[in-house]
């Protein structure tokens, strides 16, 4: 092992004028555009052909990804963490190579239902303000495992039908500035923790990096370029402090856009595909680990029946939704409202409490202004009150 040299970028960031920053970026997004051109066979990912077990199922990588090495790499289980996660690693699951895109979204599935089955009991959610929401009471898991039975019937038939969004891809899983090293003169001198790293189909893959994005502020969501308020100068400090922060931030979230538009265009493209992120939170929501939260992934469910016919396959465009849930009467139940919209007055305030609940979680979990805009606009709850 050796030991990347130059400054881990984080110690280097704030003290680096904007030219600086914006070299920085371009050259992230070059490594991501060098890496988005490799044409992998399968999801996975990747191994030393020679330091896998025979038992361990693998799939060769072409000539032209081994540099003419044929017997060098190959594609195998994947070690994204969540594979391996509190005893995941004991669950006979399939944890790839998956060589089409059904494979890996079921396979998602099927491993927290394992986990759920073999070891989910009930329990007191993590989170305090999802305990605050179940009324301090033990949650049971098994709302969990009907959701994910649930997912499972929906997700062969989310998958995009345009070959290049089912492209498997590799990105680096966590490009925080701890994990970027630079030189003095700015070069990127190595990225770190690697070890993670997943092969995934484009669909997937294809965000902002989690510490270059800056959702929820107008401004990044609609590409303006950052400025600093013409007031800057005159505001006090702590007012300028937390100026230059948003300004940062806003930066590094157009520049990561911009240079992605023009230097990795098949990732640019994918981004704007809002259904893509639709199929994205829901796979996501679908992998996490059940903490005592049983309403997000059915929260996730229901924005996807709400956006079927943009994204079901041409197969299933004109079909009901997979799990037989129209106009969000998944949670009627849960949050204890009839068919007509009607709740017993003694029953009121808890509904309400459920409903804002889940709402706010969907509009957080929503990535841009417009998302949040439309939700707000269809958002099948309304409180009304009875006209005579």
């Amino acid at each position: 092992m050796e030991k990347v040299q130059g400054k881990e970028l984080e110690h280097t960031w704030y003290t680096m004028t904007a030219k600086e920053r914006m070299a920085v970026v371009e050259k992230i997004v070059d490594i991501e555009r060098m890496l988005f051109a490799i044409r992998f066979p399968a999801s996975g990912s990747i191994y030393f052909k020679d330091s896998v077990g025979n038992r361990t199922t693998t799939i060769d990588l072409p000539l032209a990804v081994n540099r003419g090495k044929t017997d060098r790499f190959c594609i195998g289980p994947s070690t994204e963490f969540l594979w391996w996660y509190q005893r995941r690693d004991e669950l006979a699951v399939n944890r790839g190579p998956w060589e089409t895109p059904k494979e890996l979204l079921e396979a998602v599935g099927h491993r927290e239902l394992a986990w759920l089955q073999k070891f989910g009991k009930q329990r007191f959610p993590r989170e305090p303000l999802y305990r605050e929401f179940y009324g301090h009471q033990e949650v049971d898991p098994q709302l969990q495992v009907d959701s994910l039975r649930d997912y499972l019937k929906v997700a062969p038939h989310i998958i995009p039908e345009n070959p290049e969004l089912c492209q498997p891809t590799i990105r680096h899983p966590d490009l925080s500035p701890n994990n970027i090293f630079v030189s003095e003169s700015g070069d990127i001198t190595g990225v770190i923790d690697w070890q993670h790293s997943t092969i995934l189909p484009m669909f997937l893959q294809a965000k902002i990096p989690k510490h270059f994005q800056n959702y929820g502020d107008d401004d990044s969501e609609n590409f303006r370029r950052p400025e600093l308020p013409t007031n800057f100068e005159f505001l006090e400090e702590s007012e300028k402090a937390n100026e230059l922060e948003l300004y940062r931030r806003r930066q590094l979230h157009y520049f990561y856009l911009g240079f992605t538009s023009t230097n990795n265009k098949p990732h640019f493209h994918a981004m704007g595909k809002h259904d893509l992120i639709v199929r994205n939170r829901l796979y996501d929501t679908a992998g996490r680990p059940w903490e005592g939260d049983n309403t997000s992934l059915k929260a996730e469910l229901v924005q996807t029946s709400t956006y079927w016919p943009d994204i079901a396959t041409s197969a299933m465009k004109e079909a009901n939704f997979p799990v037989k849930y129209p106009d969000g009467d998944q949670l009627r139940d849960f949050i204890g409202i009839n068919i007509d919209g009607w709740v017993p007055t003694e029953s009121y305030e808890e509904a309400r409490e459920k409903e804002r609940y889940i709402k706010q979680q969907m509009l957080e979990a929503a990535e841009t202004e417009d998302e949040r805009k439309e939700l707000d606009e269809h958002w099948p709850f309304q409180d009304h009150e009875e006209l005579d």
